[in-house]
Protein backbone atom coordinates (compact mmCIF):
# COMPACT_ATOMS: atom_id res chain seq x y z
CA UNK A 1 0.00 0.00 0.00
CA UNK A 2 1.36 3.36 -0.99
CA UNK A 3 1.68 5.62 1.92
CA UNK A 4 0.69 9.20 2.31
CA UNK A 5 3.60 11.01 3.33
CA UNK A 6 3.88 12.18 7.33
CA UNK A 7 3.74 15.97 7.67
CA UNK A 8 6.47 17.32 8.75
CA UNK A 9 6.74 20.88 10.21
CA UNK A 10 9.21 23.43 11.23
CA UNK A 11 9.76 24.70 14.35
CA UNK A 12 11.79 27.86 15.83
CA UNK A 13 14.80 28.54 18.43
CA UNK A 14 14.77 31.50 20.77
CA UNK A 15 18.25 31.88 22.80
CA UNK A 16 19.02 33.47 25.72
CA UNK A 17 22.41 33.35 26.37
CA UNK A 18 25.60 34.67 25.01
CA UNK A 19 27.90 32.69 24.34
CA UNK A 20 25.63 29.48 23.98
CA UNK A 21 23.46 30.86 21.03
CA UNK A 22 20.74 27.56 20.61
CA UNK A 23 20.47 23.62 20.76
CA UNK A 24 22.64 23.74 17.67
CA UNK A 25 25.39 24.23 20.11
CA UNK A 26 24.56 21.10 22.17
CA UNK A 27 24.27 19.27 18.42
CA UNK A 28 21.04 18.79 19.90
CA UNK A 29 18.55 16.58 17.73
CA UNK A 30 15.63 18.00 19.16
CA UNK A 31 14.82 19.79 15.81
CA UNK A 32 15.41 16.54 14.02
CA UNK A 33 12.49 14.78 15.95
CA UNK A 34 10.09 16.38 13.58
CA UNK A 35 11.48 14.09 10.73
CA UNK A 36 11.74 10.81 12.89
CA UNK A 37 9.30 7.70 13.02
CA UNK A 38 8.03 7.97 16.68
CA UNK A 39 5.31 6.02 17.63
CA UNK A 40 2.87 5.48 20.92
CA UNK A 41 4.52 4.05 23.63
CA UNK A 42 7.96 4.65 22.01
CA UNK A 43 10.43 6.76 24.67
CA UNK A 44 10.87 10.26 23.58
CA UNK A 45 14.55 11.48 24.21
CA UNK A 46 16.23 14.35 23.11
CA UNK A 47 20.31 13.57 23.06
CA UNK A 48 23.05 16.13 23.51
CA UNK A 49 26.34 15.17 21.42
CA UNK A 50 28.13 18.09 22.63
CA UNK A 51 28.80 21.08 25.99
CA UNK A 52 26.64 18.72 27.73
CA UNK A 53 29.02 20.04 30.92
CA UNK A 54 27.28 23.24 30.53
CA UNK A 55 23.52 21.45 31.44
CA UNK A 56 21.98 21.95 34.47
CA UNK A 57 18.82 20.53 33.48
CA UNK A 58 16.36 19.52 30.72
CA UNK A 59 12.36 19.90 30.47
CA UNK A 60 10.32 19.18 27.86
CA UNK A 61 6.56 19.79 27.66
CA UNK A 62 4.43 18.01 25.26
CA UNK A 63 1.12 19.37 24.43
CA UNK A 64 1.40 21.42 27.49
CA UNK A 65 2.06 18.36 29.89
CA UNK A 66 5.83 18.41 31.67
CA UNK A 67 7.79 15.23 31.27
CA UNK A 68 11.06 14.00 31.45
CA UNK A 69 13.72 13.15 28.65
CA UNK A 70 13.73 9.51 28.07
CA UNK A 71 9.77 9.01 28.87
CA UNK A 72 7.07 7.55 27.40
CA UNK A 73 5.09 8.71 25.44
CA UNK A 74 1.76 7.29 26.08
CA UNK A 75 -2.10 8.34 25.52
CA UNK A 76 -2.86 10.30 28.29
CA UNK A 77 0.42 12.77 27.35
CA UNK A 78 0.08 12.49 23.46
CA UNK A 79 -2.31 11.96 20.98
CA UNK A 80 -1.82 10.06 17.55
CA UNK A 81 -0.97 13.09 14.94
CA UNK A 82 0.81 16.16 14.87
CA UNK A 83 1.78 17.00 18.57
CA UNK A 84 3.78 20.18 20.17
CA UNK A 85 6.80 19.64 21.89
CA UNK A 86 8.76 22.32 23.72
CA UNK A 87 11.87 22.06 25.24
CA UNK A 88 13.72 24.47 28.15
CA UNK A 89 17.24 23.59 28.65
CA UNK A 90 18.85 25.17 31.89
CA UNK A 91 22.56 26.77 31.88
CA UNK A 92 23.34 28.34 35.54
CA UNK A 93 21.06 31.08 35.52
CA UNK A 94 19.65 31.54 32.24
CA UNK A 95 17.93 28.73 29.66
CA UNK A 96 17.49 28.00 26.18
CA UNK A 97 13.99 27.35 24.72
CA UNK A 98 12.82 25.26 21.87
CA UNK A 99 9.16 24.52 20.09
CA UNK A 100 8.95 22.23 17.53
CA UNK A 101 6.09 19.62 16.36
CA UNK A 102 6.74 15.84 15.92
CA UNK A 103 4.65 12.89 14.82
CA UNK A 104 3.53 10.47 16.45
CA UNK A 105 2.66 7.07 14.88
CA UNK A 106 -0.02 4.41 16.01
CA UNK A 107 2.50 1.48 17.11
CA UNK A 108 0.25 -1.50 15.09
CA UNK A 109 0.09 -1.42 11.76
CA UNK A 110 -2.95 -1.08 9.20
CA UNK A 111 -3.97 -4.56 7.77
CA UNK A 112 -5.53 -4.70 4.20
CA UNK A 113 -9.75 -5.94 4.11
CA UNK A 114 -9.97 -9.22 2.40
CA UNK A 115 -13.35 -7.98 0.29
CA UNK A 116 -15.45 -9.55 -2.12
CA UNK A 117 -16.70 -7.57 -5.13
CA UNK A 118 -20.49 -8.76 -5.22
CA UNK A 119 -22.46 -6.87 -7.20
CA UNK A 120 -22.06 -3.56 -10.12
CA UNK A 121 -24.82 -0.97 -10.83
CA UNK A 122 -24.76 1.69 -13.53
CA UNK A 123 -23.72 4.92 -12.57
CA UNK A 124 -25.03 8.53 -13.57
CA UNK A 125 -21.55 9.32 -14.75
CA UNK A 126 -22.21 13.25 -15.02
CA UNK A 127 -22.38 13.25 -11.23
CA UNK A 128 -18.77 14.47 -9.64
CA UNK A 129 -18.94 12.29 -6.61
CA UNK A 130 -18.82 14.37 -3.37
CA UNK A 131 -21.34 12.64 -0.69
CA UNK A 132 -23.20 9.25 -1.22
CA UNK A 133 -25.03 7.05 0.71
CA UNK A 134 -28.44 5.01 0.62
CA UNK A 135 -31.41 5.42 2.13
CA UNK A 136 -35.05 4.60 2.68
CA UNK A 137 -34.19 2.38 -0.34
CA UNK A 138 -32.54 5.04 -2.77
CA UNK A 139 -29.17 6.32 -3.26
CA UNK A 140 -28.55 9.64 -2.32
CA UNK A 141 -25.94 12.08 -4.14
CA UNK A 142 -24.15 15.19 -3.88
CA UNK A 143 -22.31 16.29 -7.03
CA UNK A 144 -20.13 18.82 -6.95
CA UNK A 145 -18.31 21.62 -9.53
CA UNK A 146 -19.25 25.16 -10.06
CA UNK A 147 -22.44 25.46 -12.45
CA UNK A 148 -23.49 21.86 -11.91
CA UNK A 149 -23.50 21.14 -8.21
CA UNK A 150 -26.80 19.22 -6.94
CA UNK A 151 -28.31 17.14 -4.71
CA UNK A 152 -30.18 13.69 -6.03
CA UNK A 153 -31.93 10.61 -4.94
CA UNK A 154 -32.02 7.59 -7.55
CA UNK A 155 -33.06 4.29 -6.90
CA UNK A 156 -30.11 1.72 -7.41
CA UNK A 157 -29.61 0.53 -11.03
CA UNK A 158 -32.21 3.18 -12.11
CA UNK A 159 -31.56 5.41 -15.36
CA UNK A 160 -33.61 8.56 -13.92
CA UNK A 161 -33.93 10.11 -10.69
CA UNK A 162 -36.28 10.44 -8.41
CA UNK A 163 -35.61 13.78 -7.11
CA UNK A 164 -32.99 16.56 -8.01
CA UNK A 165 -32.24 20.02 -6.19
CA UNK A 166 -29.49 21.90 -7.69
CA UNK A 167 -27.03 24.60 -6.50
CA UNK A 168 -26.57 28.27 -7.51
CA UNK A 169 -23.84 28.50 -10.34
CA UNK A 170 -21.48 29.95 -7.40
CA UNK A 171 -21.50 27.22 -5.27
CA UNK A 172 -19.36 23.99 -4.95
CA UNK A 173 -20.94 20.81 -3.14
CA UNK A 174 -19.12 18.25 -1.02
CA UNK A 175 -19.84 15.86 1.39
CA UNK A 176 -23.84 14.61 2.91
CA UNK A 177 -25.20 12.85 4.99
CA UNK A 178 -28.80 11.61 6.75
CA UNK A 179 -28.66 13.46 10.15
CA UNK A 180 -31.59 13.36 12.32
CA UNK A 181 -34.16 13.02 9.76
CA UNK A 182 -32.67 15.80 7.47
CA UNK A 183 -30.02 15.86 4.63
CA UNK A 184 -27.03 17.93 5.50
CA UNK A 185 -24.92 19.17 2.39
CA UNK A 186 -20.85 21.11 3.04
CA UNK A 187 -19.74 23.45 0.52
CA UNK A 188 -16.61 23.23 -0.55
CA UNK A 189 -15.25 27.18 0.04
CA UNK A 190 -18.30 29.02 0.08
CA UNK A 191 -18.53 27.83 4.08
CA UNK A 192 -22.42 27.21 4.33
CA UNK A 193 -24.05 24.25 4.85
CA UNK A 194 -27.42 23.41 3.05
CA UNK A 195 -30.15 21.60 5.28
CA UNK A 196 -32.44 19.83 3.44
CA UNK A 197 -35.99 17.75 3.90
CA UNK A 198 -35.20 14.00 3.57
CA UNK A 199 -37.91 13.93 1.69
CA UNK A 200 -38.47 16.47 -0.27
CA UNK A 201 -34.83 17.63 -0.71
CA UNK A 202 -35.96 21.17 -0.44
CA UNK A 203 -34.11 23.61 1.14
CA UNK A 204 -34.95 24.04 4.85
CA UNK A 205 -32.76 26.27 5.94
CA UNK A 206 -28.79 27.58 5.86
CA UNK A 207 -26.07 26.98 8.17
CA UNK A 208 -22.46 28.95 8.61
CA UNK A 209 -19.64 26.11 8.52
CA UNK A 210 -17.82 25.79 11.59
CA UNK A 211 -14.78 27.95 12.11
CA UNK A 212 -12.34 25.02 12.79
CA UNK A 213 -12.86 24.14 9.14
CA UNK A 214 -10.00 24.85 6.45
CA UNK A 215 -12.56 23.75 3.27
CA UNK A 216 -15.64 21.52 3.26
CA UNK A 217 -14.33 18.16 2.21
CA UNK A 218 -16.01 14.88 3.31
CA UNK A 219 -19.57 14.73 5.87
CA UNK A 220 -21.14 12.04 7.56
CA UNK A 221 -22.95 11.27 11.38
CA UNK A 222 -23.25 8.99 13.69
CA UNK A 223 -26.34 8.64 15.90
CA UNK A 224 -25.30 11.61 17.95
CA UNK A 225 -22.71 13.65 15.65
CA UNK A 226 -21.76 15.36 12.83
CA UNK A 227 -18.68 14.56 11.47
CA UNK A 228 -16.29 16.69 9.12
CA UNK A 229 -13.33 16.58 6.88
CA UNK A 230 -11.32 19.15 5.66
CA UNK A 231 -8.69 17.90 3.49
CA UNK A 232 -6.37 17.85 6.16
CA UNK A 233 -5.45 14.75 7.90
CA UNK A 234 -8.06 16.17 10.70
CA UNK A 235 -11.72 14.71 11.34
CA UNK A 236 -14.17 16.89 13.27
CA UNK A 237 -17.11 15.96 15.38
CA UNK A 238 -20.24 18.43 16.27
CA UNK A 239 -22.72 18.51 18.10
CA UNK A 240 -26.40 19.00 15.65
CA UNK A 241 -26.40 23.04 16.41
CA UNK A 242 -22.37 22.60 15.08
CA UNK A 243 -20.87 23.28 18.26
CA UNK A 244 -17.49 21.96 18.25
CA UNK A 245 -16.76 18.84 20.38
CA UNK A 246 -13.54 17.57 19.79
CA UNK A 247 -11.24 16.16 16.55
CA UNK A 248 -8.72 13.14 15.70
CA UNK A 249 -6.18 13.24 13.33
CA UNK A 250 -6.31 9.99 10.64
CA UNK A 251 -2.59 8.40 11.72
CA UNK A 252 -1.11 4.39 10.37
CA UNK A 253 1.99 3.34 11.71
CA UNK A 254 3.50 5.27 9.02
CA UNK A 255 1.75 7.98 8.09
CA UNK A 256 -0.17 10.62 9.14
CA UNK A 257 -2.94 10.49 5.81
CA UNK A 258 -3.70 13.90 4.61
CA UNK A 259 -6.56 14.69 2.09
CA UNK A 260 -9.23 12.81 3.98
CA UNK A 261 -12.57 13.22 1.73
CA UNK A 262 -15.56 11.71 1.44
CA UNK A 263 -16.97 9.56 4.90
CA UNK A 264 -19.08 6.82 6.11
CA UNK A 265 -20.00 6.14 9.62
CA UNK A 266 -20.42 2.15 9.63
CA UNK A 267 -20.69 -0.30 12.57
CA UNK A 268 -18.85 2.14 15.05
CA UNK A 269 -15.99 3.02 12.82
CA UNK A 270 -15.11 5.99 10.04
CA UNK A 271 -14.61 4.82 5.93
CA UNK A 272 -13.18 7.30 4.82
CA UNK A 273 -11.71 7.88 0.67
CA UNK A 274 -7.68 9.23 0.62
CA UNK A 275 -8.08 11.89 -2.44
CA UNK A 276 -6.39 11.26 -5.57
CA UNK A 277 -5.73 7.05 -4.26
CA UNK A 278 -7.54 3.88 -4.57
CA UNK A 279 -8.23 3.63 -0.65
CA UNK A 280 -10.64 3.60 1.76
CA UNK A 281 -9.05 3.83 5.58
CA UNK A 282 -11.20 1.95 8.52
CA UNK A 283 -10.67 4.96 11.14
CA UNK A 284 -11.31 4.27 14.80
CA UNK A 285 -13.24 8.09 15.59
CA UNK A 286 -12.12 8.15 19.01
CA UNK A 287 -8.60 7.43 18.20
CA UNK A 288 -7.84 8.50 14.62
CA UNK A 289 -5.64 5.40 14.19
CA UNK A 290 -6.29 3.63 10.92
CA UNK A 291 -7.11 0.13 11.72
CA UNK A 292 -7.56 -1.51 7.94
CA UNK A 293 -7.87 -0.13 4.40
CA UNK A 294 -9.32 -0.93 1.13
CA UNK A 295 -6.98 -1.27 -1.80
CA UNK A 296 -9.29 -1.21 -4.66
CA UNK A 297 -7.09 -0.66 -7.24
CA UNK A 298 -8.53 -3.39 -9.52
CA UNK A 299 -11.74 -1.26 -9.70
CA UNK A 300 -10.17 1.56 -10.24
CA UNK A 301 -12.10 3.38 -13.27
CA UNK A 302 -10.18 6.75 -12.95
CA UNK A 303 -9.59 8.51 -16.47
CA UNK A 304 -7.73 11.88 -14.76
CA UNK A 305 -6.55 13.43 -11.88
CA UNK A 306 -10.47 14.03 -10.97
CA UNK A 307 -12.18 11.15 -11.65
CA UNK A 308 -11.35 9.57 -8.87
CA UNK A 309 -12.51 6.90 -5.95
CA UNK A 310 -14.92 9.07 -4.04
CA UNK A 311 -18.18 7.14 -2.51
CA UNK A 312 -18.70 4.97 0.10
CA UNK A 313 -22.58 4.12 1.29
CA UNK A 314 -23.33 1.50 3.85
CA UNK A 315 -25.61 -0.67 1.78
CA UNK A 316 -27.53 -3.20 4.09
CA UNK A 317 -24.25 -5.96 5.26
CA UNK A 318 -22.28 -4.28 2.53
CA UNK A 319 -21.09 -1.39 0.99
CA UNK A 320 -21.49 0.45 -2.50
CA UNK A 321 -18.75 2.46 -3.89
CA UNK A 322 -18.19 4.84 -6.57
CA UNK A 323 -16.36 7.56 -7.76
CA UNK A 324 -16.36 11.08 -9.51
CA UNK A 325 -17.96 10.51 -13.30
CA UNK A 326 -17.42 6.96 -12.80
CA UNK A 327 -19.68 4.83 -15.01
CA UNK A 328 -20.66 1.68 -12.08
CA UNK A 329 -20.98 1.48 -8.51
CA UNK A 330 -19.68 -1.55 -7.17
CA UNK A 331 -21.03 -3.83 -4.62
CA UNK A 332 -18.28 -5.01 -2.02
CA UNK A 333 -18.17 -7.04 1.43
CA UNK A 334 -17.73 -5.51 4.69
CA UNK A 335 -14.96 -6.99 7.11
CA UNK A 336 -15.75 -8.22 10.14
CA UNK A 337 -15.62 -5.20 12.62
CA UNK A 338 -17.67 -5.18 15.82
CA UNK A 339 -19.95 -3.10 16.61
CA UNK A 340 -19.63 -0.33 19.02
Amino acid sequence: MKKVAILLLIGSILSCTDKIKGLSDFKSDFYELQAKSIHLNDELEVQFLQNQDKIDSVSLILNGKPMKNKEVIHSENAVLGINELEIYVYLQDKHIYGKTQIGILSPERETAVDYQLINEYPHFQELFTQGFFFHDNKIYESSGQYGKSKLVAYALGSSQFIKETKQEPNVFSEGATLFQNKIYQLTFRERKIFVYDATSLELIKTLEMPSQLKEGWGMTSSEDELILSDGTQNIFFFDENLNYKRQIQVTGNVSIYNNINEMEYINGKIFANVWQTPYILIIDPKTGRVEHYYDLNSLNESRGSDDVLNGIALYGNTILVTGKNWRKIYELTLPEIEKE
